[in-house]
């Protein structure tokens, strides 16, 4: 590759000057805590040295506009484009006067180059990254280090010393003003969902910055990011390891095999930025403030995730029970989606606006069909072209729509809400109490929701809308009309089964510790639970009676399942392995999840 001939021999070059590392070592050193633990031990000095020079970034501005030169004509090649949305937040006034600490979510590796490219792009400022040091590794190591990315180790808990001095380094970072940048997760989603977020770095920035003293010392803004892809390189591999495949270890090869990537189409990435969390000072409960602080960040960002039209189509396609859509029918529904969006305050791309609408979707679904991952069934000439998803791409197609099924619970739950009106299975305002508690306790294992009261406040306004009339609180809804009831399912038909995968899941997961019940009394290994859960869904899916979607068992999803049972004490977790504790409390919860899907699968024939 021609790029690393011309930038790897200035990134292996140690040009960061004596006088630049002399006045970090300098300030990391005089850092509070880490001077106490030094207290003139010199082996301990000189492992914190050792150690700031496995941490640091050694920016280069030969290497990082070489960098970026390389990536104005790559990306080009790889992406239609790239989309950055303030948000009307003025980022610039931020990054003149606080510390700046960019807090993304992650779905892939392209996420350093995306944000960190466009950031530079529209502030002419570079970030500083933190990196996993799984991505030390030659020869992107060194190019990523002198490009602005610090190195930490996937694990320090037990050498303080090492935490100390990453600690340090970033009152030093702060010190000298530089935007900094870590991805909240941790690591990136293998599902599209957003995991919760780690608390370490946000506790160290918070301790760091009050150390600086209060003469150098700015406001420190925490701003979220959400960044959405409309596709993502790791794909396949990231679906592997939903069936319990292992993690590739980065290396050398993989860098090299990214020529691949050439042969396919990503699309657009979509950036946007929440609004900024200003920490002027230190609570007395620095656990708590942290903490809060992480899912201040976290829900700004799930509230930022744009719908794309590839999320679009993943929604629409997925949830079609007879596997194949005509193009007129996908534009139908995405239209009914969109709308939705428009009134409920859901961020969707600008691609997806009334101009655009149709030749966006076309792009996507052009892309999806490059990419081997949707087929075409029929000819124009027959005048029946049908689009459907591959059967063995549909949980990497699934990555999608859950990167923003999160805006769509509510409305999903209303449907099955009013399904067991209908059938009159919910009663009274009571009945109808106890469903959303139950739903939104069910879901808390797979999303971060919103507050039960919030909850209940977002169907208020998804009924009031439908019948076009104020709806205040549950009891009013009991006294709707037929007509009205029917508006509201109407409105919200276009969510009836985006989550119907979760309860196949949640019903997979039920049977297995039934069978496991009755032949492992004495308890059983998570290991042995997941493997009896993929054979219970492989069996159902062959009888074909309630499964109906092959998305519906996978590794991360039959943990967040068997959590769910042991949250509602059927289950109960001692030393490793696990026992069923209330069996007819078992039966009874799977027998209503059969039940509702049953009902999923009569109202797909009503509608």
């Amino acid at each position: 590759m021609k790029f690393l001939d011309k930038i790897l021999p200035e990134a292996l070059k140690d040009n960061f000057t004596s006088s630049k590392y002399l006045k970090m070592e300098e300030i990391v050193l005089s850092y509070p805590k880490l001077k106490d633990r030094v207290n003139g031990r010199v082996e301990d000095r000189d492992k914190a040295i050792k150690n700031l020079k496995e941490i640091r970034a050694e920016l280069s501005t030969t290497v990082f506009y070489g960098v970026e030169k390389f990536f104005d004509t790559t990306l080009a090649q790889l992406y239609d484009g790239f989309n950055f949305n303030e948000n009307s937040i003025e980022l610039k006034n931020y990054l003149n006067d606080h510390n700046v600490v960019l807090v993304p979510n992650h779905q892939s590796h392209a996420d350093y180059v995306a944000i960190n490219y466009m950031f530079f792009k529209k502030y002419k400022t570079t970030l500083y990254v933190a990196g996993g040091n799984n991505l030390n590794i030659f020869p992107i190591g060194p190019i990523f280090r002198k490009s602005g990315c610090f190195f930490i180790r996937r694990s320090f808990a037990n050498d303080i010393l090492y935490k100390l001095t990453l600690e340090a380094y970033l009152y030093y970072m702060l010190i000298e003003g530089n935007p900094i940048e870590f991805f909240f997760e941790g690591g990136r989603s293998r599902t599209g969902k957003l995991l919760q977020p780690r608390f370490g770095l946000y506790q160290m920035l918070i301790e760091a910055h009050k150390e600086i003293p209060l003469e150098k010392r700015r406001p420190l803004a925490f701003v979220p990011v959400s960044i959405v892809h409309e596709y993502v390189p790791e794909q396949k591999a990231l679906a592997r390891e939903l069936d319990g495949g292992k993690k590739v270890k980065e290396n050398a090869a993989q860098v090299f095999g990214l020529i691949r990537l050439f042969s396919y189409q990503f699309g657009h990435i979509h950036i946007a930025l929440g609004k900024p969390i200003v920490i002027k000072e230190v609570e007395e409960n620095l656990k708590l403030q942290t903490q809060r602080l992480a899912f201040e960040c976290f829900t700004e960002v799930g509230k930022n995730m744009n719908v794309t039209p590839t999320s679009l189509l993943a929604m629409i396609l997925l949830d079609e029970p007879t596997g194949a859509l005509k193009w007129e029918e996908i534009l139908q529904k995405a239209r009914a989606i969109i709308q939705f969006c428009k009134k409920f305050q859901i961020p969707f791309t600008e691609s997806l606006q009334d101009e655009n609408f149709e030749k966006a979707l076309g792009r996507s679904i052009d892309i999806l069909i490059g990419n081997k991952k949707v087929e075409v069934i029929g000819t124009p000439q027959s005048g029946h072209v049908f689009y459907a998803i591959i059967e063995d791409s549909r949980k990497e197609i699934l990555y999608f729509k859950n990167t923003v099924l999160h805006h769509f619970l509510v409305p999903w739950i209303v449907n099955m809400a009013w399904v067991k009106l209908f059938n009159g299975q919910i009663k009274n305002v009571d009945d109808l109490k106890k469903f959303f508690f139950a739903q939104r306790k069910q879901l808390v294992f797979e999303f971060y929701l919103p507050s039960i009261k919030e909850f209940q406040t977002k169907a208020l306004d998804i009924i009031s809308d439908a019948v076009s009339k104020p709806v205040e609180s549950l009891d009013v809804c009991m006294e709707l009309d037929h007509k009205e009831l029917y508006q509201i399912l109407s409105r919200v038909s276009p969510f009836a089964r985006v989550n119907n995968y979760l309860l196949e899941a949640y019903y997979i997961a039920g049977l297995a510790l039934i069978d496991l019940y009755r032949d492992q009394k004495e308890g059983f290994k998570l290991d042995t639970y997941t493997k009896k859960s993929k054979e219970v869904f492989e069996a159902e899916k062959r009888l074909k009676r309630v499964i109906k979607y092959p998305e519906s068992f996978s590794i991360p999803l039959s943990k967040s399942s068997l959590q769910y049972y042991a949250h509602i004490k059927i289950v109960e977790s001692k030393s490793g392995f696990y026992q069923i504790v209330d069996p007819e409390k078992l039966k009874l919860v799977v027998e209503g999840f059969e039940h509702d899907l049953t009902n999923q699968l009569i109202l797909n024939v009503l509608t």
